[in-house]
């Protein structure tokens, strides 16, 4: 079944609501008599995005979304479970703080894709910009093009797959996780992260995302970014306080 929405017609806070009420009402059981085939899932078309922003925030259950178009900021926001595709591009912040699910990008992303995410994956076809997986939780982020600087910047799990060129300060601060990208195409490293061959066990992960998402590369070609040690040093600053004589005299 597909359903079509157009977002001249209704604002932020209806299409939202409208697609979880969508996803709720295709919600399967949790057990069902033997031989019983699951309905697929209602398929919900978004029309006249016009880079809308907060499209399919905070919308849980069983859904898949094709946003015909570009979107803007905060796109699967907190999401949990539904599948939403974007033939276009997507703003800033895309996948904050995603629980579940999947976006897939079939252009490019803006800077901050996937902050803080949880779970679930974020896949762009296209390149993104600065600080992509920023404070990463878990699930994975790909991208297939060229990212900017500090991908990966204080993330605490997951996995970052890149397979263009990625810029400076790439992995800085982090304190867990994994940043995989081609050997040769990193051009810096931020401080407390080291460089390390893949083991089998990511090899074999790779491999299988790769197919999954029909990607063409060989994990073979790939090292990644880990954290020197699961322990941070901190320096605490304790300012000394001076009276101001000018104020005194």
């Amino acid at each position: 079944m597909v359903e079509e929405l157009d977002l001249e017609q209704i604002g932020e806070k209806e299409l939202n609501a409208r697609l979880q009420a969508v996803a709720s009402r295709d919600v399967q059981p949790l057990h069902r008599p033997q031989g019983q085939v699951l309905n697929a899932p209602t398929k919900v078309v978004l029309r006249n995005t016009h880079a809308r922003h907060n499209i399919a925030v905070n919308v849980s259950g069983t859904l898949d979304v094709e946003v015909q178009g570009s979107a803007g900021f905060y796109c699967c926001g907190f999401m949990n479970g539904p599948t939403v595709t974007v033939t276009g591009n997507v703003g800033w912040y895309a996948a904050d703080n995603m629980l579940g699910g999947k976006l897939i990008v079939l252009n490019n992303a803006g800077s901050n894709l996937a902050p803080s995410m949880i779970g679930g994956t974020a896949l762009v076809r296209g390149s993104a910009g600065s600080r992509v997986g920023y404070g990463l939780k878990g699930g994975s982020v790909i991208v297939c093009g060229d990212v900017g600087m500090l991908t990966g910047q204080q993330m605490l799990g997951g996995r970052i797959i890149l397979l263009g060129k990625v810029g400076n300060n790439t992995g800085e601060s982090m304190y867990g996780g994994a940043i995989f990208y081609r050997r040769g195409a990193l051009a810096g490293t931020g401080n407390n992260v080291r460089t390390r061959a893949l083991e089998a066990a990511e090899v074999e992960s790779l491999a299988v995302l790769f197919t999954e998402n029909d990607i063409q590369a060989d994990p073979a070609e790939f090292e990644c970014l880990v954290p020197k040690s699961a322990k941070q040093k901190f320096q605490i600053f304790k300012p000394e306080l001076a009276a101001n004589e000018q104020a005194l005299s």
